[in-house]
């Protein structure tokens, strides 16, 4: 599984399947998202009267990743993606890194993490469903990579920490990298890293597995959707919208969670061993009392 098994930004395609089918509640959107990925091939849903088949639904989900990922055109969220980055470099090394800029750098680095997660997921949906468009995926694959070398920028060049004095030699380290982030801007995201640069940077990922050509990306879904369902069932509670009132609690539910309510999965409570003995402790001297009684 690599980088995305801790499924950390997996809401995004609930929501994109959401934003597909407005008219459904988000449990059943999550639902048909769920089935799509873990279902055969000639899976279909009928919906309002249109059945999508299963490379249907894939390939509109994966289309609704990618333009969810960005704003105007590709060149000009690149462009501000780079200006954002290059700031960063700046302010977590002109001296002193104030809560204000490590604060900035987590959520720049969480936001090119949501990114990168979302196109990646975005590539794997539309090639499982079987869209040929080599044009696409060499898009697709080539701003994958560009987040992860912007990532790694920050990563190899600002120090994860806050309330630190930087030195003159950090400075000095990181201003060539500013200066490289701020005339990448002007060149759109087809620029190209000579494999010597790639590497003395730290951001190398020609050789990444999961962009190769063998990489099985039918698979992947399948497993991150798995992940996904196991971190969800340790939750013992439902989302907000699963349940609309105590009529039709019922209908609304999704299948994973009357399978989870018939478990009894969210009224089950942990063994209180200090409850126990204050328990025991209790119907001890009841029985010693009775006994003196008697």
């Amino acid at each position: 599984m690599g980088r995305y098994s801790s499924c950390t930004y997996f809401q995004t395609l609930y929501e994109a399947a959401k934003s597909n089918f407005p008219a459904v509640s988000s449990a059943d959107a999550a639902t048909i998202l769920r089935e799509t990925i873990l279902a055969p091939d000639d899976y279909e849903v009928d919906f309002n009267g249109t059945v999508y088949t299963r490379p249907e639904l894939l390939n509109m989900f994966g289309h609704t990743l990618t333009q969810n990922c960005i704003a105007n055109d590709k060149e000009t969220t690149h462009a501000m993606i780079l200006e954002t980055a290059a700031d960063i470099i700046k302010h977590m090394n002109d001296g002193y890194i104030s809560q204000d800029d490590y604060s900035n750098r987590q959520e720049f680095l969480d936001k090119i993490s949501r990114y990168e997660f979302m196109l990646f997921a975005a590539l794997a949906f539309i090639k499982v469903s079987g869209e040929d468009n080599t044009l696409l995926f060499g898009e697709l694959t080539l701003n994958i990579v560009r987040l992860r070398e912007i990532k790694d920028l920050i990563e190899n060049y600002t120090p994860d920490t806050v309330n630190h004095e930087t030195t003159i030699q950090d400075f000095e380290r990181a201003k060539p990298i500013y200066k490289m982030l701020k005339s990448l801007q002007n060149l759109g995201y087809n620029y190209n890293f000579s494999f010597k640069e790639r590497v003395t940077l730290g951001i190398d990922h020609e050789e990444d597995e999961d962009l190769g050509d063998k990489f099985n990306f039918a698979h992947w879904l399948k497993r991150l959707m798995l992940l996904q369902l196991r971190k969800e069932i340790s939750i013992p509670t439902t989302t907000a919208d699963t349940v609309i009132n105590a009529d039709s609690a019922e209908e609304t539910l999704s299948s994973y969670d009357r399978i989870a309510r018939l478990r009894g999965i969210y009224n089950k409570r942990r063994f209180d061993i200090h409850r126990f003995n204050m328990i025991e402790q209790t119907k001890n001297t009841s029985i010693e009392d009775t006994e003196t009684q008697n």
